[in-house]
């Protein structure tokens, strides 16, 4: 009675495997939010349970309302929501935190410059670690988790004020 989500390929999918949590239903759909109030739409998928009662659906993550950043996934059988839980696509932070651990690589001292980019790299990671946890704790029930999902979305938002031009990867 669960359902999990991994982000895989570079944030190019979501991956959402989910176990029926009625027993008559056949089927779920599943809902994606942002949970920044600033981005509006959500996205909605099918998805058919085998004869045991599980399902799976990889969702591209162009298809959502943003393509990064806190996330809301729901999922409904016969129109009734079962579960939610968030999710949060950092690739773009992660791509942050690789350029500035490259920077640091580089570093051949313990001078000025390598300390403050160490600390803003502790801070980034911490933020994203942080944010993680709260994810961890929000679950997969239906309880108000609000608050959760504004300690998450407040981090990511954080860690991306940062991470500001310190961008890496695809930028």
């Amino acid at each position: 009675m669960a359902f999990n989500i991994s982000v895989f390929n570079s944030c190019k999918f979501l991956a959402i495997s989910v176990h029926r949590y009625d027993s008559t239903a056949t089927s779920a759909d599943i809902v994606i939010s942002s949970i920044d109030p600033n981005i509006t739409g959500s996205y909605t998928a099918a998805v058919t349970y085998d004869t045991s009662g599980n399902g799976n659906i990889n969702i591209p993550v162009s298809n959502l309302s943003a393509a990064t950043g806190g996330f809301k996934v729901c999922v409904l059988e016969n129109k009734i929501e079962q579960a939610c839980k968030p999710i949060l696509l950092k690739c773009d932070i992660d791509c942050c935190l690789v350029k500035l651990t490259d920077e640091l690589i580089d570093c051949s001292c313990d001078c000025p410059r390598c300390a403050s980019t160490m600390a803003k790299a502790q801070k980034i990671f911490l933020l994203l670690a942080s944010a993680q946890s709260a994810i961890e704790i929000a679950g997969d029930t239906l309880q108000s988790n609000s608050g959760y999902y504004q300690d998450i979305l407040l981090k990511y938002k954080k860690a991306k004020e940062i991470c500001d031009n310190s961008c890496g990867c695809d930028c």
